[in-house]
């Protein structure tokens, strides 16, 4: 066939991109996003995924489904789907099935169904760096079972490597040291050289993001919690998922940062932060060391050196001035990626496709058995509640800019209608008693 498909996969979102024949790789868009949250809605034969999705878990409904690499932990789990009971694991293959076929019949314009297409089909797997071994064979499985023969995992950061090689960026002497943060956590890959020796994946758990990203992300779930009291929320995962959002405000130097913020639910909320607020905050930023500590053991575990490692920053979280200014305190060589890089390791993947055809071939690197986690460096909450620092108070709620989104719009009380005032009358008094005569 003269196209592809390649599916990242992370365990909270996943996303696609492909490529036709004599045709530049591109991102595959839904409903105008590329990235589609796992969350997952069946009721009778109406199946849901994504967003849609989304909404009726957030609304406790009991045919959608969340968490789907907690809940496949669960054997006993299953969903009922044109009247057959599947296992849980399942809903991750449908969801799947259901964007491919989105892309048959809106970028190849084929009306046939996807059955007809399975077993040729070139589909391709990007797994992040917080799927774990056993999560990533059971999503080959369900592919493989369901008869897509023409399927392969795919590995992005050696891909990543091979770009910077041909760039000059790296040479072979070079231990490089790809630095990733994912959902708060920061995970470490080191490559001895570009298709050889791997070390143990490492995790340090929430180090996953610069300082400065992660105490506004807190600043503003605290901001927007105060202003929304009625708002029941996991404080954890709200921050893990305003982290990009952040680092993106970030990148624009303003005294006050505000604008509309999106939480896990989907809906968004006005937000207002100072500056100095932030600064103030930064203060209590204190375990760096986890990161460092981290790094050196994985240069260690490979036999190298400080002066022959190159840091390498692959997610935005990560890849700011404030971070990379604290590591080359330590370590003379860091690196951001840029996107550039990114374009032209996924340029460099689909090239590598078309010149097999989009076949399964060993000419494509395959990605490696990683050993399961073995190192998780483990740090409690780098900033305890904002409230118990006492921060600046909040501006009052009547003091709110006309732009703020208002979730909930309270209807007007009716002006009191006006009756016409009833004519006056003559008011007769009862006539005075006789006087008495003396």
């Amino acid at each position: 066939m003269n196209f592809c498909v390649i599916v990242k996969i992370a365990k909270r979102r996943i996303s696609f991109w492909y490529q036709t024949e004599g045709n530049p790789y591109a991102l595959l868009k839904i409903k105008e996003s590329h990235e589609i949250p796992l969350y997952f809605y069946v009721k009778g034969n109406d199946f849901r995924f994504g967003t849609l999705a989304r909404d009726h878990f957030y609304a406790n409904d009991p045919d959608a489904y969340g968490n789907y690499f907690e809940s496949i932990k669960d054997p006993s789990l299953h969903f009922t789907i044109y009247g057959n009971k599947k296992p849980v694991k399942q809903l991750f293959y449908f969801g799947v099935e259901h964007c491919l076929s989105y892309f048959i019949n809106t970028v190849l314009y084929k009306s046939e169904s996807i059955e007809s297409f399975r077993p040729n089909f070139p589909l391709r797997l990007l797994f992040e760096a917080d799927i774990e071994n056993p999560e990533k064979t059971l999503i080959e499985s369900l592919f493989r079972e369901a008869g897509y023969l023409n399927l392969e995992t795919l590995d992005y950061n050696k891909a990543l490597l091979y770009v910077l090689h041909e760039k000059g960026v790296l040479n072979a002497a070079q231990f490089p040291l790809v630095l990733q943060g994912i959902d708060n956590n920061l995970y470490l890959q080191g490559y001895k050289t570009r298709y050889g020796y791997q070390n143990v994946l490492e995790k340090v758990e929430n180090q996953g993001a610069d300082p400065r990203v992660r105490i506004l992300a807190a600043l503003i779930l605290e901001y927007i919690t105060a202003q929304n009291t009625f708002l029941s929320i996991n404080r954890e995962q709200e921050i893990a998922t305003l982290l990009p959002f952040c680092a993106d405000l970030l990148k624009k130097q303003t005294s006050v940062i505000k604008g509309e913020a999106t939480l896990g639910d989907g809906k968004s909320y006005w937000f207002r932060i100072t500056e100095r607020n932030l600064n103030e905050q930064l203060l209590y930023a204190t375990n760096d060391a986890f990161v460092t500590i981290a790094i050196t053991e994985q240069i260690a575990k490979a036999s190298s050196t400080i002066e022959d490692t190159i840091l390498l920053l692959r997610s935005p979280e990560i890849n700011t001035s404030y971070f990379m200014d604290n590591l080359l305190k330590k370590y003379p060589h860091v690196r951001g990626i840029t996107l550039t890089d990114h374009d032209d390791t996924m340029e460099y993947l689909f090239a590598q496709l078309a010149a097999s055809g989009y076949s399964v071939s060993k000419a494509i690197p395959r990605a490696p058995v990683v050993p399961t986690v073995t190192a998780v460096h483990t740090a409690k909450p780098v900033l305890p509640p904002i409230s118990t620092r006492v921060p600046p108070p909040l501006p009052p709620k009547n003091n709110k800019p006309a732009e703020r989104h208002t979730p909930i719009t309270i209807p007007k009380v009716p002006e009191p209608k006006n009756t016409p005032a009833l004519p006056k009358q003559a008011v007769v008094l009862p006539p005075l008693p006789p006087k008495k005569q003396s």
